[in-house]
């Protein structure tokens, strides 16, 4: 049973996240375009703007594997309004063609020599408007400095991972540290710069979407980057050995993604440790995402019931096993951290009764994903039939595939299945049969109901973000130009408002909450 929901009634959302917006750069970022989709999504009706994670994009290109847990994405600053704001001259911009693809191998290049120059000019403009601001985001962040510092020593070691800088630095002793702050001291400051650009625009974008009514759905992944400033920090938080090494590391068994489960290679946390210090790490995590969006989506719930430990070196995740994680304890101290326990649980993939236990005993959302609903078995959860109202239904997240991609990959017998269920001819358009499965999430019982933009667009795989059983490739996907339509916001209307899914008027939308999977 869900007590508190983070959601008002019956209402709807689009997954877009801001890289893959069009625009004058080689990836989406937070200025005039962003701020035409937000315009565009307030006209469907929509409530919820649901994007990925906002932390710089690490390795694999992934903001899952990011170098900070905390720090905003450089890559998404806007450099024109730095130009309009008289930190850069007028941008190298690389318009985007209508099938381009985020190179992200060619941002360190072309792109970040431009946000150094503007770092740099207003570190030396003492008389800038934003100098004020940026030292009141000095003394707020109290993650800001260490994780800047972080940063510089990446670029002083030529970004080698920190497990290989000299060991005084590796393992934190104070005088080196008290050293390397003074030698890069004005690269430090750089990177300061750097991240405050982000929270500013970003500040300012997510202002302007809660004015239009949308509230944002965040995105925190439950877990880090080995080689991330949240490691290096905090290393007796997480299970490695004296080198900084893993002793352990993260996946999940075989799944619907990967017949050899998914090695995703992150360290796995000293839950023990953590529980005696009252979570403190994880609620400072959570504190600052709640800072940047108005619900914040926590990746793969489950590990919080028991997570898949696999052993070092094991080259998948087949040989790992089940290991009991923080449970209940966790969220008695998120109770009394965030009133309200603004959470919604991802419960997908493997799952056992404990893991429904703890999201029912927090009065948590669940998820439905339409894609998911045909396995054969008659209990499957993901037919919408079976829903519950407290969940959020997707006709399938950023992992899977499209629905024109998926559908085309389905074997006819099962085409026929799907179509009887939801009354549409199996032989239909693929525009058809795609908005068929739109209108069945938005048609169904649960509370919320979230789209992908590329499902609207009736896209194929090759417009797919993430595929979990590959590491590259992913992430890089962008709309093209006229993909905002007045005729698809208006299709799009007219589906919510004849489900009863409209927003409510701005002034009534209720104070944002957190999101859990």
């Amino acid at each position: 049973m869900v007590t508190n929901s983070p959601f008002a009634g019956r209402e709807f959302g689009i997954l877009l996240h801001p890289s893959s917006l069009f625009g004058r750069e080689d990836i989406g970022t937070l200025g005039a375009e962003a701020y035409q989709f937000v315009d565009w999504l307030a006209s469907t009706g929509a409530g919820i703007w649901q994007i990925l994670p906002l932390t710089f994009n690490g390795q694999y290109d992934s903001p899952y594997f990011s170098y900070s847990a905390f720090a905003g994405n450089p890559w998404l600053v806007d450099l024109t309004h730095l130009h309009h704001a008289g930190l850069l001259p007028e941008p190298v911009l690389h318009a985007a063609a209508t099938d381009a693809r985020v190179p992200f191998a060619e941002l360190p290049l072309k792109k970040r020599p431009q946000l150094l120059q503007a770092a740099e000019k207003l570190l030396t403009d003492v008389k800038h408007p934003w100098r004020e601001r940026l030292e009141q985001f000095r003394k707020e962040e109290f993650w800001l400095a260490d994780t800047a510092h972080f940063f510089a020593l990446k670029e002083e070691f030529d970004d080698v991972p920190w497990w290989r800088w000299p060991a005084p630095l590796r393992t934190r002793e104070a005088g080196a540290l008290s050293v390397s702050r003074r030698e890069l001291a004005d690269r430090i400051a750089v990177w300061e710069a750097l991240f405050f650009f982000f929270d500013l625009q970003w500040s300012s974008l997510r202002a302007h979407a809660n004015l239009k009514g949308l509230r944002v759905l965040g995105d925190l992944p439950i877990y880090v980057n080995h080689d991330s400033a949240d490691v290096w920090l905090d290393q007796e938080l997480f299970r490695l050995d004296a080198d900084g090494g893993f002793t352990v590391q993260s996946g999940v068994p075989p799944d619907y993604f990967s017949e050899t489960g998914q090695l995703w290679g992150n360290p796995l946390y000293r839950w023990d440790l953590m529980e005696q210090d009252g979570f403190r790490w994880w609620v400072q995590r959570l504190r600052r995402c709640l800072e940047l969006t108005d619900i914040v989506r926590i990746d793969h719930f489950r590990a919080l019931s028991a997570y898949w430990e696999v052993p070092v070196g094991a080259v998948d995740a087949r040989g790992g096993r089940w290991v009991t994680g923080p449970g209940q304890a966790f969220f008695d101290v998120l109770r009394r951290e965030f009133p309200g326990l603004p959470f919604v649980a991802e419960d997908l993939g493997t799952l056992d009764q404990d893991v429904y236990t703890l999201r029912d005993k927090n009065g948590l959302f669940g998820m439905r994903v339409l894609q998911f609903g045909f396995d054969g078995l008659p209990d499957n959860p993901h037919q919408p039939h079976a829903f519950p109202t407290s969940c959020i239904t997707y006709t399938g997240t950023h992992d899977n595939q499209t629905l024109a991609g998926w559908w085309a990959g389905l074997e006819p017998g099962t085409r026929e299945h799907i179509a009887h269920y939801y009354q549409f001819d199996p032989g239909a358009v693929i525009g058809r049969v795609v908005w068929s499965f739109i209108e069945a999430a938005m048609g169904s019982r649960a509370d919320v109901a979230v789209i992908p933009i590329q499902d609207l667009h009736v896209l194929d795989n090759r417009a797919r973000m993430n595929d979990p059983s590959v590491f590259v490739g992913n992430w890089s996907w962008r709309m093209s130009p006229d993909g905002l339509s007045p005729e698809l916001a208006d299709s799009v209307r007219r589906l919510a408002q004849r489900y009863g899914r409209l927003r409510p008027e701005p002034n009534s939308a209720p104070a944002g909450r957190a999101i859990v999977h």
